[in-house]
């Protein structure tokens, strides 16, 4: 069996790097023959978060670039794996032109992308691209998506196969040594990418308060650097790199996923969330979309409904420090559980050799 994977991004991509990347090793082990062709590389990203800019000539060759790789190497391959789309913000003519060349194919989600085309404030990409994505999973042989708001979308679009796989961690690389924390200061941690980052000053006024009050500081992994100007908390931005995440995730004392409660945020699969359980660290998140099923309020973290909530709870654990190991513990037991890698590869590979024995017998 050979796959084409066409992965969003590089490796650098959070969203490829854990929809895609991190099973390769298994899916070779297990015996599968794969390329992988990203539609944009590390260059576009690197530009995109350093400098906050879009390449457009980077763009517009990846843009040709796949499509020629669709249209005169995909019919090369038994399966070919999408990462949400083949090309956003474009009708799904080559989605289309795999259907009807019976070129099996996986598309996967771990956000409600659809709402960038049916809430845009662009008219005309409302009104032509708006079902695009369900489209999409309507002709694809397999949907697989990261949260239960996905999957009930994928079931309004009639795809054919619908299968959850949260988006998981591996967790061999989480292993937390407590003896690294050299201050005594209480630290609240946050981990995410500049696109994420205005989540966290919907928790200014919170953490001004608490930051001030209490001897406490924010950890910002990942903060878009731009925003710092807007920060009224005492915080610490701290640059992302594969190696150091999860040994700067271990000094947290607890670690926080804001969110606001439009649509396309009820799409997220609360990774920050399932990192911060894997380092054995409890959480506090907004209760919106697959937050309120990771935590389970009051056992491994809480759920806050208001600022006066996201107080009362960080206080709780500043208060009761000995309850950070109790929350931590059960919520790395529910990682180990239902969100660890060991689990969803055998998931992701029972997908795969269906998708292709169906497409053998047709």
């Amino acid at each position: 069996m050979k796959i084409l994977f066409l992965p969003r991004y590089s490796n650098l991509g959070a969203s490829s790097r854990y929809r895609i990347y991190q099973y390769l090793p298994y899916l070779k082990k297990n015996g599968m023959d794969f390329d992988v062709s990203p539609l944009l590389d590390d260059k576009y990203l690197e530009d995109k978060y350093k400098h906050r800019k879009v390449n457009k000539k980077i763009v517009f060759m990846s843009i040709l670039k796949r499509i020629f790789t669709l249209l005169f190497k995909a019919k090369n391959y038994d399966l070919v794996f999408i990462e949400k789309e083949i090309i956003p913000y474009f009708p799904p003519v080559l989605e289309y032109y795999l259907y009807l060349k019976k070129i099996p194919f996986i598309v996967d989600y771990d956000d409600a992308i659809w709402h960038e085309y049916d809430e845009n404030k662009n008219k005309l990409i409302r009104f032509f691209l708006k079902n695009k994505i369900k489209t999409v999973m309507k002709l694809a042989n397999y949907v697989i998506g990261g949260s239960e708001y996905i999957i009930r979308y994928a079931m309004l679009a009639r795809a054919k196969n619908i299968k959850k796989i949260p988006t998981v961690i591996d967790l061999n690389k989480y292993k937390c040594n407590n003896e690294n924390k050299k201050s005594n200061s209480f630290i609240i941690g946050w981990i995410g990418s500049p696109a994420t980052s205005k989540y966290i000053l919907e928790l200014n006024d919170v953490l001004e308060k608490f930051t001030n009050n209490f001897d406490s500081i924010v950890h910002l992994i990942g903060f878009d650097e731009s925003l710092s100007s807007k920060i009224s908390f005492k915080y610490k931005i701290i640059k992302w790199d594969e190696k150091t995440e999860v040994k700067e995730m271990c000094l947290f004392d607890v670690g926080i996923m804001p969110l606001i409660n439009n649509n396309f945020e009820k799409g997220k699969c609360g990774l920050k969330l399932i990192q911060y359980m894997g380092c054995r660290k409890p959480v506090i998140a907004s209760p919106i979309g697959e937050n309120k099923l990771i935590v389970e309020h009051g056992i491994n973290g809480f759920l806050a409904k208001n600022k006066e909530e996201w107080y009362k709870y960080l206080l709780f654990f500043y208060k009761n420090r000995s309850k950070i190991n109790e929350f931590g513990e059960k919520g790395y037991m529910k990682v180990a559980n239902m969100y660890s890698l060991e689990k969803a590869k055998d998931d992701l590979i029972k997908i795969i050799e269906l998708c292709f024995r169906n497409n053998r017998k047709t």
